[in-house]
């Protein structure tokens, strides 16, 4: 994806895409945003990540300082020409508005990918996850997913249409 992109239909695009991930945790982002890199070469953002090679905690009051400099870095990237994938699960509707503005005005196409998985699958995966939490995670406890769940702002369809492609996982 160095500027490069195949649409569905196999025609290349010259310009970068933004790719935003949008899901509870638990419902395959970083998978998901993981194989994507792999197969296209677009650079993917992952605050968790970034949060844990720093040495600070989840909750940290830096997270927000943490995230506006990601911000930056990835629009940086695509101003370059790069593709990126943003991972962040961008539960918000305005949120997601903004990062697809910025996008268009730095001239690159955007993809929405919404992760839409049944609350006892999400459930079951975090248990499973939750005994073994792979580097860059964090324990979640049905509580806090239930919480997530409650302020979550699900992507519709007026939504999905504002975006040059759309996917929706199950």
């Amino acid at each position: 994806m160095n500027g490069t992109r195949a649409d569905p239909g196999g025609v290349a695009t010259e310009r970068p895409v933004v790719i935003l991930l949008c899901g509870l945790p638990g419902s395959g982002k970083t998978t998901f945003a993981r194989r994507l890199e792999r197969e296209t070469g677009a650079i993917r953002f992952s605050t968790d990540e970034w949060m844990a090679d720093l040495g600070l905690d989840y909750f940290d009051t830096l997270r927000d300082n943490v995230q506006n400099r990601l911000d930056r870095l990835w629009a940086q990237l695509v101003e370059r020409g790069l593709s990126v994938i943003l991972e962040d699960g961008t539960w918000q509707r305005d949120e997601r508005d903004e990062i697809r503005h910025i996008a268009e005005r730095l001239g690159a196409g955007t993809e929405l990918h919404y992760f839409d998985v049944p609350f006892d699958k999400l459930w079951r995966r975090l248990e499973t996850r939750n005994a073994n939490p792979p580097y860059g995670t964090v324990p979640i406890t049905r509580e806090v997913l239930e919480d997530s769940r409650l302020r979550f702002q699900r992507p519709d369809q007026a939504e999905f249409s504002l975006f040059d492609q759309f996917v929706v996982h199950h």
